[in-house]
């Protein structure tokens, strides 16, 4: 079957992560999207390099090809009036507009909703930003290290007392909102179809950060007793805590309900005189007496290789995880299992595969995705699908309005 989102037209004036990851769950989702571009630079993060790429020079940009899947590429000048009459002509015959642009730069464009939609009333136009569309900040640049990860909360309660800010990896929050805004732009296409009218559709990094630190600032926003960072020894369940094992490989214990695992735990780690023990009998007893738990069971589970403990844990119904680094995620069979890594036909990479979006639709076709554009590689072709004429084209080239 055809994919849910087959036939929405998505135009993209988006730079680096949130914005185009957006539009490429869009993409895989079944849509024709439409990256507009500056002519002379194209989005930046054509450019970047990470410290694993090893060659500057090197054509071919992993983050680039990630968050750009799907895509055709129309570079246009939209400081030209002639390059801005073009791509409005586009957003005339589009679905969706996704932006991540700064709110002034937008009304300064006339690529704003207000302008948008008085062309296209049923145009979805989903704008994201740093840290929202109201307030003191509306106009704050930022990245999600900035927006999503540091002022949220979750850079300084994920830390160790008196250690430094833990850094992020790059681009997690920023995907976390394409995916989010992906959703709710595929939400106001549904109510598009109730009201004949379309709206505009608003996400920040900051609110996505807030979200997933939600639960500990809802505790704080009921109680007034907000969570703080604590160190491992100090925790209320050491049973939910991280341990080295005897490979100096890391396993993680997710064992929330700790008195329903505690004989199952205690049996796993053939410690069976723990369960008559006083400091442990209950979980009250065992967060007071944290600090002395933690330090047994890690001199217990350093006693044995993780690949030991792995049947192990299994056989006692443990709830844990090994901690796998990159190259070793790469290789597990349980992420190929679920479709996590897609092919992509690309002319330059044989082989080429990229993280999927996690989505899936059961009875859609499976298909290779198609490897991001080159700048402008489609300006033409879509130009031809607006109505264009080939002189018309040739002017545009001409006054550089087009690329």
């Amino acid at each position: 079957m055809e994919r849910p989102l087959t036939g929405v037209k998505v135009i993209e004036l988006a730079m680096w992560v949130a914005g185009p990851s957006t539009a490429a769950v869009l993409g895989d989702w079944g849509a024709d999207v439409i990256k507009l571009e500056d002519p002379k630079t194209g989005d930046p993060i054509r450019g970047f390099m990470t410290r694993t790429m090893g060659d500057p020079n090197a054509r071919i940009h992993p983050p680039y090809e990630l968050d750009n899947r799907n895509k055709r590429s129309v570079a246009v000048d939209l400081r030209l009036p002639d390059g801005h009459a073009f791509a409005l002509k586009l957003v005339e015959r589009a679905d969706v507009f996704v932006t991540s642009l700064r709110l002034e730069a937008l009304v300064r464009m006339k690529l704003d909703y207000a302008t948008l939609s008085a062309r296209n009333p049923r145009l979805i136009y989903a704008s994201l930003n740093g840290y929202g569309h109201r307030g003191p900040d509306r106009d704050r640049p930022a990245y999600d290290y900035a927006a999503g990860w540091a002022r949220s909360g979750l850079m300084a309660t994920i830390a160790e007392p008196g250690q430094p800010p833990p850094a992020q990896r790059p681009a997690m929050i920023d995907h976390a909102v394409g995916l989010g805004l992906a959703g709710a732009i595929s939400a106001a296409l549904l109510g598009r179809e109730r009201s004949g009218r379309g709206r505009e559709v608003n996400m920040s990094l900051y609110s996505m950060g807030l979200w997933m630190n939600a639960t500990d600032l809802t505790v704080g926003l009921m109680t007034g007793r907000s969570p703080v960072s604590e160190r491992r020894t100090d925790r209320v369940n050491p049973m939910w805590s991280s341990y080295r094992c005897a490979d100096d490989r890391w396993i993680y214990f997710v064992l929330v309900q700790s008195d329903r695992f505690w004989a199952d735990f205690c049996g796993a780690l053939a410690q069976p005189q723990w369960l008559n023990d006083a400091r442990y009998k209950d979980s009250s007893a065992r967060a007071e007496n944290c600090g002395a738990l933690t330090a047994e069971i890690d001199r217990i589970v350093a006693g044995k290789a993780s690949t030991e403990w792995a049947p192990i844990f299994d056989q006692h119904q443990l709830i844990w995880a090994p901690v796998r680094t990159d190259a070793e995620v790469i290789e597990d069979p349980q992420a190929h299992a679920i479709g996590a890594f897609a092919d992509v036909e690309h002319p330059q990479i044989p082989g080429c595969r990229v993280v999927n979006s996690p989505v899936e639709f059961g009875d859609a076709d499976s298909r290779a995705h198609r490897g991001a554009p080159e700048l402008g590689q489609h300006s033409e072709e879509v130009a031809l699908e607006a109505g264009l004429s080939w002189e018309e084209i040739g002017r545009l080239k001409e006054s550089g309005a087009m690329g």
